[in-house]
């Protein structure tokens, strides 16, 4: 059985670090910008982050999982809407898990 004390430190050492993790990249950017041709890496550094997490994941996801991620890419990709491709692949997960992860 985990401890709750334990469970408690653990979660307050996780949101430190990744605290620490977004203002040390948040001063370093700051001392970064006034170098010539490092803008677009700067901008697209965030997209570049998702990528990291979610290219692992996707690779060993299921096939719902595949479909899902797919749609919100697309819906992203075509309408620029957050909450609609969310939503989407929400829906895919719920509705759609069953049926295609049953094969």
């Amino acid at each position: 059985m985990v401890e709750a004390n334990a469970t408690l430190a653990a979660i307050a050492m996780i949101a430190v670090i990744v605290y620490l993790t977004r203002i040390t990249g948040y001063f370093i950017g700051l001392q970064l910008r006034h170098i010539r041709g490092i803008q677009p890496v700067l901008e697209a550094l965030p997209g570049c982050a998702f990528m990291a997490i979610l290219a692992p994941a996707v690779r060993q996801g299921s096939s719902s999982e595949i479909v899902a991620m797919a749609c919100v890419v697309l819906i992203m990709w075509r309408s620029n809407n957050v909450v609609l491709a969310t939503a989407t692949g929400m829906a895919v997960l719920l509705l759609g898990g069953p049926y295609l992860d049953a094969g």
